[in-house]
Parts: structure tokens; sequence; C-alpha cells
């Protein structure tokens, strides 16, 4: 009889990590389109993912998309043309959410641009995007101080490109510097002169290890001190793993802090179309199967770290409220 109910109970851990039933909603908090080195990504390559559920059933509700060809050095489109291009996109597909990308590195901190295309365009922008590597300018910069500043008068969210803190060693003489543009140490110093102006740490500040810890660490002290609004998404975090344990890892640091459960914080997100969930796709997989996968890997990764309860609930917050809340709640 003992035997038997231990069978039970080590059958039913089996059914709940392998055989979940997840048809929710997705708001994607990192996605893109345009141009990127020789790549060109246009709403096709989004319409994918988007177009019907997933096979696990779950719907993407919402991609939060901002344009590539304002942020690729080469041939890059301005605060007006880029932005502009993407509205035009965003008409045909309810689904795709806009943020703004911002050049500061070419306007020295010049709104004019950014402030028009908000005038003209009521209503119609999430955000703002910045990718400080690309623009060879610091996050820390100034430059960056007026955009924040709009920001804070519209209540826009701040999304950034976060980069590795440390030197990666992939072996065989392949040592990735770390950023000098885009850290979370950098970020964070721009955040706390704009303490209320929500920021999100794209990538989690490097997708692995030490370099996802200290973002997590930035995140944790600026909630613990009150001296910044920052946020995560999880788009390329322990990307070739299933056990997504640095994910895990920063769910329970947030849900612990010594100012209560910050799970909010935390955002799904992809970066799709870019890699994998792009043109041929990766390691066999296309790309709506490569994006299925991350969407489950994710999802299986929390169930079998936390009760059903807990689990249930971060999942819903991670893939959806907590993006809902931040996009397109506001007050």
């Amino acid at each position: 009889m003992q035997l038997l109910l231990i069978l039970e109970i080590y059958m039913m851990k089996v059914t709940r990590s392998k055989n979940i039933s997840f048809k929710g909603k997705i708001i994607d908090a990192h996605t893109h389109v345009g141009k990127w080195g020789q790549a060109l990504y246009s709403q096709n390559d989004l319409d994918i993912f988007i177009k019907s559920p997933l096979d696990g059933g779950d719907v993407i509700e919402k991609m939060i998309v901002s344009n590539l060809s304002c942020i690729e050095p080469e041939g890059i489109l301005d605060e007006m043309q880029g932005n502009k291009q993407l509205l035009e996109i965003a008409k045909n597909n309810p689904k795709i959410a806009p943020l703004a990308v911002c050049q500061p590195n070419i306007t020295n901190g010049d709104t004019t641009l950014i402030e028009r295309l908000f005038k003209e365009n009521p209503d119609s922008f999430m955000g703002l995007k910045f990718h400080p590597k690309s623009m060879q300018l610091s996050a820390s910069d100034r430059a960056y101080d007026s955009y924040l500043d709009f920001a804070h008068k519209h209540n826009l969210p701040c999304l950034f490109h976060s980069d590795r803190t440390f030197d990666v060693d992939y072996g065989q003489g392949n040592i990735v510097k770390r950023c000098e543009y885009s850290r979370p140490d950098q970020i964070y110093e721009l955040a706390k002169r704009h303490k209320d102006v929500p920021v999100i740490l794209g990538h989690m500040g490097g997708n692995t290890g030490n370099n996802t810890k200290a973002a997590v660490d930035i995140m944790v002290e600026s909630i613990e001190n009150n001296s910044a609004k920052l946020y995560a998404d999880i788009s390329w975090v322990n990307a070739d793993t299933t056990e997504k344990p640095d994910i895990i890892e920063a769910i329970k640091r947030l849900k612990n802090t010594s100012k209560g459960d910050k799970t909010d914080r935390l955002l799904f997100g992809t970066d799709a179309p870019i890699g994998r969930f792009g043109a041929n796709g990766e390691n066999g997989l296309k790309p709506r199967e490569a994006y299925q996968k991350v969407v489950t890997d994710v999802k299986n990764a929390i169930k079998n770290a936390f009760s059903q309860k807990e689990a249930d609930e971060l999942i819903e917050k991670i893939f959806y409220k907590n993006a809902d809340n931040l996009f397109f709640s506001k007050s």
C-alpha cells in the first residue's frame, strides 16, 4: 500500500512537469522589426507567432516592438523616420505595441523630435527604447536625462539593452569582454536620477551566470533602498538550458526582498525575430518551434521550482500581468 502511494505521488509529479496545460495569455516585452546587420525583419516575421495560438494553447496578446532600423548604426533612420515607420506597421496589427527608439548619441539630449513625434501621434507609443551599446554612449551619460524627464512626464516605461558586467570566457581563447556602454550599473546610475521612471534591463544584464546575478543584485539593491524603479526582461537568459537556473534564482530573490514580493519586476521577452526566432531558425527548430520551446522551458522550470499555486501565479505574472500593468494600465 505504501509503495503504491509513493508511485502515485511520483506519477503526479512527472505528469505535472511533462503534461502542463498552459493556454494562457502572453505579452512579449522585447521584440523587433527593421534592419539589423544583413537581416531585414518585417511584420511577417512576427505574424508567425501572433496569428494563431502556440502549440501549447498560449495566445500572444501583444508584442512590445521597437524598430531596429533606428538602432542599427549602418543606414540608421532618425527618431522621426524610424518610429513613424513602425507606426505604419502597427496600424496593420493591433497586437503590435510600439516603443519609440531614442538616439541621444545623435541629438545630444535634445528631445525635440521625440516630443514632436508624440504630439503628432498621441497615445501611439507604449514607452521608449534605448540601446547604449549600439549608440556607443554610456547609459549613465547626461544626454539620456532629458529623455527620462520626458518619460516621467508622459508616464512611459523605458527599455534599455543591458549587457555584460564581466568578461565571459567561452573557451579556446574566445573571451567576450565586458560591455563598455550598457552594463546594469551604468543604467542604474541613470535610473537613480529618475527614480520614478520604470527602467527595464533588457536581457537581464547578459544572459547567464555572474552577469545576470549582477543585474539582479542591482535590482534588489534598488528595491531595498527605494533608489530606482528597475525591471528586467528574460530575453536570452539561459537560452540554451531547459532548467533556467538564473531565471529561477532571480524569481526567488525578488520574491523574498525586505520590501516583500517584487516578482512584478520580471517580464517575459524573447528578442524575436532575432537569432533562432527568425529566418531559418536554429538547432533544427523553425522560428515558431524555437519560440514555443522557450515558453515551455521557462514555464516548466517555474513549475518544477515552486508549489503549484505559486507557479501558476508566477507564470501569469511573468508572462502577462506584469507587462500588462506596466505598459497598458497607466493611470
